[in-house]
């Protein structure tokens, strides 16, 4: 039998799928180079990705297009300016200090906008949110039922996340002279804390055992069609 575009790609990733489940049994030689494989597929795809759908349609297009506007063109090449900037900074830092100037620039302009977005946004869609949502569930409803179970477990959140918070301000400002001990309110926050985290933990195995179980389906069932395509 003459093998098949198909078949030897199929047969690439049946081996190179083996060779990462062999980290099962511990660090080995062909763990770390199927590790090398990805890396480098997965770097090569990155590379690629961002000239076809990031630098040529985004950047060079409307750059060449001689029907954009020349704000447009300015703000492009401001762009391009501030990534050579980084650029320098990162891969001639050592050769120069003066290199590494506008890069500093650039970063810290860009550090400072990422934290303003960052602050916005966690204060607009996380904190306002979730005390919107929490005061609305205390708020009476036209429908009685169920009143009283919501208003308890929106309690229970609430009661959480205050005694959440005051046991974290305990451990940010105690001292070495204060005693060990936080307290009730910081105890119960203790226990919501231990409660929370044994949930994302239970939930993370439970997932990453699911996922286990597919990857090792898909790799027998490949296994199963090599072998009836070899026969």
């Amino acid at each position: 039998m003459i093998p098949t575009a198909d078949f030897l790609t199929l047969l690439g990733g049946f081996l190179i799928s083996l060779c990462v489940f062999s980290l099962i049994l511990g660090d080995n030689g062909l763990f770390r180079f199927s590790a090398s494989i990805l890396s480098g597929v997965l770097s090569a795809y990155v590379c690629i990705l961002i000239i076809k759908k990031v630098f040529l349609p985004r950047f060079l297009e409307p750059l060449l297009d001689p029907g954009e506007s020349w704000e447009s063109k300015l703000i492009l090449l401001a762009v391009l300016a501030g990534a050579l900037f980084l650029f320098t900074k990162v891969f001639l830092a050592n050769t120069s200090a003066s290199t590494a100037a506008g890069g500093n620039l650039v970063l810290a302009a860009l550090l400072c906008i990422m934290t303003a977005v960052t602050i916005a946004g966690i204060a607009d869609g996380t904190i306002v949110g979730l005390y919107r949502g929490l005061l609305g569930n205390f708020q009476p409803a036209e429908n009685s039922a169920g009143q009283t179970q919501r208003w308890i477990e929106s309690g229970i959140i609430l009661i959480g996340t205050v005694t959440s918070l005051f046991s974290m301000r305990h451990y940010q400002i105690k001292k070495k002279e204060q005693p060990a001990g936080g307290g009730f309110f910081s105890a119960l926050g203790e226990i919501f804390i231990g409660i929370a985290l044994g949930s994302i933990f239970a939930g993370t195995f439970i997932a990453s055992a699911i996922i286990l179980v597919n990857q090792l389906s898909k790799l027998m069932n490949t296994g199963l069609t090599l072998f009836q395509w070899i026969k």
